[in-house]
């Protein structure tokens, strides 16, 4: 099962999140076949990190693409920060912790 989340900061909310269900399996989404792809907006992305949701994800050792942001949110995800980048460019972080510099496809838009 994949479960797609785009523009997450506009999803949950502080009033409510309609993924919290899904917060007690994250830990057994191997085990289940569940797999999230969860995108939001890089502007306080750092704070973002601790909502319950999120955190989760981040306790459960997820892969992370980081893409282009703002040097002035400091670090998200282990001793990683954001930083501006070319289109399509991000630093990918994985389970262990290890971040590689990586480019996905991407077109100009027409």
């Amino acid at each position: 099962m994949y479960v797609v989340i785009d523009d997450y900061d506009l999803v949950a909310t502080d009033r409510s999140n309609p993924l919290m269900p899904l917060r007690e399996f994250l830990p057994h989404a191997r085990d289940l076949g569940l797999h999230l792809l969860v995108a939001r907006r890089s502007g306080d992305a750092a704070r973002a990190m601790f909502e319950p949701f999120l955190a989760r994800l981040r306790d459960a050792g997820c892969m992370t693409l980081m893409m282009s942001g703002g040097l002035d949110d400091g670090v998200v995800i282990g001793s990683v920060r954001q930083s501006p980048m070319p289109p399509g460019r991000g630093t990918l972080i994985t389970r262990q912790g290890n971040a590689q510099l990586v480019q996905v496809a991407w077109s100009p838009p027409p």
